[in-house]
């Protein structure tokens, strides 16, 4: 996929995601944008496959996390205006036991982050 940029790299390509990968970070992004190379480092390992199997308002919410980090039960149903609390909490529930969100804070104050 990057092979001709990492080609015009030479091993500098290659080590980047050598440590990436040994930071346990995602393979960066190599692109080519109007002539100049730009790199973008991922934080999170949100892949394809990752959102394939979540429905759209659970992709939704990883989409909305990695825009802004972190999001809690009433931004969600704002942004879902049709769930209801209970749903809200089911669909957090089901990305914390697939390893996609962490909960953090008590009660009211809970809120959700990428893993």
């Amino acid at each position: 996929m990057y092979g001709r940029i990492l080609v015009d790299l030479g091993n500098v390509g290659y080590r980047i995601i050598e440590e990436c990968l040994n930071h346990d970070l995602p393979e960066p992004l190599f692109e080519e944008i109007t002539g100049s190379l730009v790199v973008t480092f991922r934080k999170y390992r949100i892949t394809e496959e990752t959102l394939e199997g979540l429905n759209e308002r659970k992709q939704n919410v990883v989409n909305y996390l990695i825009k802004h980090g972190k999001i809690t039960n009433k931004e969600y149903r704002q942004l879902n205006p049709n769930v209801t609390d209970r749903t809200a909490l089911n669909d957090f529930n089901g990305l914390i036991k697939k390893n996609i969100l962490l909960a953090k804070g008590e009660k009211k104050y809970r809120y959700y982050i990428l893993r």
